[in-house]
């Protein structure tokens, strides 16, 4: 997984300095990112860089879902105390998330991955207040992640609640109700510390 976080960033390090930071990269190519990166391919690292890139933008990502898929599986079966060393059992679980994989493929992707991102802001913000926690609990300076997390928390928040995907409130209601909600979260997380 580490590698394929190097390899994007790689990519779009290379996008950035061959395209000279163009807005309208995406016009250009219609959108289309495997036009791009077999341009910028060719160019740059010429046919054997090309099978190299095929690799690094196709399998890898691959691997990458093989491997979230694998690790559903066992956290779905581990919850469930499903014995998941017979194929069968694995089965049971491996099938519906395949089907639900599945039927997200016919979901624009764009929309997905909105979604994915909220989350994973969702879960920085747990981390950071844990992280807060733990350094509350050792007396240390705490601040340095508790103010990253109000501020996650205040995104987290207002994203959902006006964007398209989200609640779609108007941005001015959004925000005063992310505010307030987030001062709420933060007394909340005080009182439960203290306890």
């Amino acid at each position: 997984m580490v590698l394929e976080g190097l390899v994007a960033l790689c990519w779009a390090a290379i996008a950035m300095a061959f395209f000279h930071s163009q807005p309208q990269l995406a016009a250009i190519y219609s959108a289309s990112p495997s036009v791009a990166v077999n341009d910028m391919a060719s160019v740059l690292v010429g046919p054997v860089g090309l099978v190299l890139t095929v690799i690094g933008v196709v399998i890898c990502p691959i691997t990458s879902g093989d491997t979230a898929l694998r690790s559903a599986r066992i956290t779905i079966a581990d919850q469930l105390h499903l014995d998941h060393k017979k194929l069968i059992s694995r089965l049971k679980v491996a099938l519906p998330l395949f089907f639900v994989s599945f039927g997200l493929t016919f979901i624009d992707f764009s929309l997905i991955w909105r979604y994915f991102a909220w989350s994973q802001l969702i879960v920085a913000t747990i981390v950071l207040y844990s992280a807060t926690a733990y350094l509350m609990k050792k007396e240390k300076h705490y601040i340095i992640s508790f103010i990253p997390a109000i501020v996650c928390t205040l995104i987290a928040f207002a994203y959902i609640l006006q964007a398209p995907e989200g609640l779609r409130l108007p941005s001015m209601i959004a925000n005063i109700i992310s505010i307030i909600a987030t001062a709420i979260t933060t007394i909340i997380f005080f009182k439960k510390f203290k306890k």
